[in-house]
């Protein structure tokens, strides 16, 4: 018996990878868009929670556990947006990574030894903060501002055979083995446009109208009673009041209980004068009864009213309770 050998080649090779990851760093201009917003919550971006693309952004194989050499130089800082009418203005405070406040023509140095990026803001970024220092007084409307900053940078990535190489801002020198920065050049500049939006609001202040109780609709009294309304700075409005569930030539309280239903109208402070929600009888701002034409966003407009029951022969004499809903609608 001959045995028939088929010869089987196992090949395989141990080295080094020779890839090279490489890294990308850019200046890119940015867009930052804070709102839409109520004038009452601007309050709310009195934070350091508004974080930003700081315009320096890095992507790919960079190495950790290694030093980051970074500075940035605010060429130009706004202090406040303008608002697009060019008259109101919008107080910013800019912090950097570090959570520094961001002074003008100051050079700021972020180099550190990083196990974690500094990279982790919006784009892959180092990220910069907003804060609004305004109150509820703010007018509505665009504001608009831009942050010019210029960046210098070196940052160590993975390289050739697993070799730290470096990715560097035009110009800079450093040193070939240790990679300290000997002359950080000319840096690399990045402007970044930021947009506030506040938009109009208003708080209501309302109570329930209740007529309480009479042995007969000619024995109920009026119900007098005031409505306040706050709204936005600059921000003149009207006031609807609808018709309710049951309108028939009047307003109308229906019993809970059955189809009968009792006649009433709600008046502008003491006069016969409806309050509605047509053009004719809705209610301005201009005219309220308290703070007319005040829109400091502060200030609170009243609206008196009186309510009565209008008493007919068409008014239900079947005795329970009765009730009707409005809408109380402001318009600005």
């Amino acid at each position: 018996m001959k045995n028939k050998i088929f010869p089987l080649f196992i090949t395989g090779c141990l080295g080094l990878s020779t890839q090279q990851l490489f890294a990308n760093c850019t200046t890119p201009n940015d867009s930052i868009a804070l709102g839409p917003v109520s004038s009452f919550n601007v309050p709310s971006l009195n934070s350091t929670e508004n974080q930003i693309s700081g315009g320096l952004s890095c992507t790919g194989a960079l190495t950790l556990l290694t030093t980051q050499y970074i500075q940035y130089t605010a060429l130009e800082l706004p202090s406040a947006l303008l608002h697009t009418n060019g008259k109101n203005s919008a107080k910013i405070t800019i912090l950097d990574y570090d959570k520094n406040v961001v002074n003008s023509s100051v050079t700021r140095d972020l180099s550190r030894f990083v196990a974690i990026s500094l990279f982790s803001g919006p784009n892959s970024s180092i990220p910069f903060y907003i804060k609004v220092n305004e109150n509820t007084n703010l007018i509505p409307g665009t504001y608009n501002g831009h942050f010019k900053v210029r960046w210098y940078w070196s940052i160590p990535y993975l390289g050739l055979l697993g070799v730290a190489l470096y990715h560097r801002s035009p110009n800079l020198q450093a040193t070939p083995l240790t990679g300290v920065v000997t002359d950080w050049g000319t840096g690399q500049d990045a402007t970044l446009n930021i947009k506030l939006t506040v938009e109009k609001d208003c708080n209501i202040n309302a109570q329930n109208i209740n007529f309480g109780t009479a042995p007969l609709t000619s024995k109920f009294d009026p119900v007098t009673g005031t409505i306040n309304v706050t709204c936005s700075a600059g921000t003149p409005y009207k006031v609807n009041l609808s018709d309710g569930q049951n309108y028939n030539q009047t307003r109308r309280m229906k019993n809970v209980n059955s189809t009968n239903f009792i006649s009433y109208e709600v008046y502008k402070n003491t006069s016969t004068q409806r309050w509605g929600n047509s053009n004719i009888d809705n209610w301005s701002s201009d005219t309220a009864s308290q703070n007319a034409g005040i829109y400091d966003g502060s200030i609170t407009q009243g609206y008196a009213y009186t309510a009565k029951i209008i008493d007919n022969s068409s008014n239900a004499s079947v005795e329970g309770s009765y009730a009707d809903n409005l809408i109380l609608e402001v318009v600005f």
